[in-house]
Formats: C-alpha cells, structure tokens, sequence
C-alpha cells in the first residue's frame, strides 16, 4: 500500500510539473492569439501617421510575454493579459 501511495504521489509531481512547464504554449503562438483576438479592440493595431505624411493602419506597441508557471503575462502599452496553460486569455 505504501508503494503504490509513493508511485502516486511521484506520478502527480510530475503531471503538476509538466502543466507548470506547459511546452505546448509556443510563446509566438500566444503572442498571435491574443494580438489577433484583443488588438483591434484595444488599440494595439491603429491608425498611424507615418514621418512621410501617410496614414497606416499599423501595430502601435507589441506585446512582450513573460513566462510564469502554470500561465503567461502578455503585456502591451494598453495593458495585460493571463493566458492560462490551457490557453484561455484572461483580463
């Protein structure tokens, strides 16, 4: 009984560290998902006046993503997100 508790409790370690590692979340991925979904809505993407006098609809500030375990911080200019390891973006 005390083997298996042991195998257990090794095997739970081990998922836990993995969905704190969370691989899948390719950080150019996240980087496009949330530019994709959140940009146009908070003006990450806009109208821009360039030194040559034309207008440009353009990214205004890029996002900069830091990792943290079990999530990551998306940062811009506008604000910040959470994008979880199952990649849902949180406000």
């Amino acid at each position: 009984m005390k083997k298996n508790s042991k195998i257990i409790s090794i095997l739970a370690l081990l998922v836990l560290l993995l969905l704190a590692w969370a691989p899948w979340m390719d950080d150019q991925a996240v980087h496009g998902k949330v530019l994709q979904e959140k940009a146009h809505k908070y003006g990450t993407i806009g109208w821009a006046i360039q030194p040559d006098g034309t207008i440009e609809y353009t990214l205004i500030c890029d996002y900069k993503l830091i990792g943290f375990p079990f999530w990551i911080l998306v940062a811009s200019c506008e604000g910040a997100y959470y994008v979880t390891f199952w990649g849902q973006i949180l406000p």
